[in-house]
C-alpha cells in the first residue's frame, strides 16, 4: 500500500509539473505574441462637411486603406498606429449670387460684375493619415473570439486634391465708369450670356486633425491569425479651408478674355445686397461607414 501511496503521489507530481510548464510555456507564447500587424480597407461616406450660403451641400462616398500595428500590453489592451491613405469627396450646390471687382482689360480700368445660375461642385481630396489608437478587447461568449472597441485620433496631410464643375451658367458684363458705359457683349471679351461652362483645378487644404472610434468583433481564423469587422467613424477638428481665401468665383482673363478662370466655391466670396460673404463655411472631414482587418500576431523572436 505504501509503495502504491507513494507512486500515485510521484504521478501526481509530475502531472502537476507537467501543467505547471504548459502553463509556464503558454504563458510565455502568450507574452511574446504582442505584436499584431494589419492590412484593412474600409468605405462609407467620407465627406468634408461644410455650409453653403444660399445653397446646399451634399455628403459624398469615400474610403480608406493602408497597414497597421498593435502592441499589446496584455490580450485586452493594445495601443495601435500605422499609415493610411483616405478618399474624401463633397458637393455643393447653390442658387443665384453675383460679385464685381475691379480689374483691367489690358489698357482699360473697368469693373468685372457677373452673376452664377443653379451653381454645382463636386470637390475631392486624398489624405495620408497617421493613426494613434487605444484598443480595449473582451473575449466573447464562446471560445478565441473577442468584441472591440478602438478609440484614439489621426493626423492627415492632403496628397491630392481637385474641384470640378459642369454645365453651369453664368451672365458677366462689364462697366467702365470713365464713361459710364456698360457693355453686355462681345462673348470674344468674356461678355454675355455662357451656358454648359466646365472648370476643374487643385484645391489647397490644410492638414488635418480628427477623433477616431472603431467598435466592432475580432474572429480567431488561425493560431495567429485574425479577423476585424467593425464600424469605424472619424470627425475632423480643425478647419481645413484653403489657405487662399477672398477670392471671387469668375475671374476675368485678359490674356484669353473669352476663357474665364474659375475658382472652387470653397475659397469664394459673393456679394448679396450690397454685402460680401463666403460662400461656404468651416470645411470639416467626416466620415463613418465599414472597417475589415486581417492580423497576424508576430512572436518577438520574429520581431527582434
Amino acid at each position: 500500500m505504501d509503495k502504491t501511496k507513494a507512486r500515485h503521489t510521484i504521478r501526481i507530481k509530475v502531472i502537476c509539473c507537467l501543467i505547471g510548464m504548459f502553463s509556464l510555456q503558454v504563458s510565455f507564447a502568450q507574452y511574446q505574441e504582442k505584436h499584431e500587424i494589419s492590412a484593412f480597407i474600409g468605405g462609407g461616406y467620407s465627406s468634408l462637411k461644410y455650409s453653403v450660403d444660399n445653397g446646399k451641400h451634399k455628403l459624398g462616398f469615400g474610403g480608406t486603406a493602408g497597414i497597421g500595428y498593435n502592441f499589446f500590453f496584455s490580450d485586452y489592451v493594445s495601443l495601435g498606429t500605422g499609415a493610411e491613405i483616405s478618399r474624401y469627396s463633397a458637393r455643393a450646390e447653390a442658387g443665384n449670387f453675383a460679385g464685381s471687382y475691379p480689374t483691367n482689360d489690358g489698357e482699360e480700368d473697368f469693373t468685372f460684375i457677373y452673376t452664377i445660375n443653379n451653381y454645382k461642385e463636386n470637390q475631392y481630396l486624398w489624405t495620408v493619415n497617421v493613426p494613434l489608437m487605444l484598443q480595449l478587447q473582451y473575449p466573447l461568449f464562446f471560445d478565441d473570439h473577442f468584441c472591440y472597441l478602438a478609440l484614439g485620433g489621426r493626423v492627415g496631410f492632403p496628397v491630392g486634391s481637385k474641384y470640378k464643375t459642369t454645365e453651369i451658367a453664368y451672365t458677366a458684363s462689364a462697366y467702365y465708369p470713365q464713361y459710364d458705359l456698360l457693355l453686355t457683349d462681345p462673348p470674344s471679351q468674356g461678355l454675355g450670356t455662357f451656358y454648359g461652362q466646365s472648370y476643374s483645378d487643385d484645391i489647397d487644404f490644410k492638414m488635418l486633425f480628427a477623433l477616431s472610434a472603431e467598435m466592432g468583433f475580432k474572429w480567431m481564423i488561425a493560431d495567429q491569425f485574425s479577423l476585424y469587422t467593425g464600424l469605424y467613424c472619424d470627425y475632423g477638428l480643425n478647419d481645413i479651408s484653403p489657405e487662399a481665401q477672398n477670392m471671387d468665383l469668375l475671374i476675368y482673363n485678359k490674356e484669353q478674355p473669352s476663357k474665364l478662370n474659375n475658382n472652387s466655391i470653397l475659397c469664394s466670396l459673393y456679394s448679396n445686397d450690397e454685402v460680401v460673404k463666403k460662400v461656404t463655411g468651416k470645411i470639416k472631414p467626416l466620415a463613418f461607414g465599414i472597417k475589415i482587418r486581417l492580423a497576424f500576431r508576430v512572436p518577438d523572436a520574429l520581431c527582434f
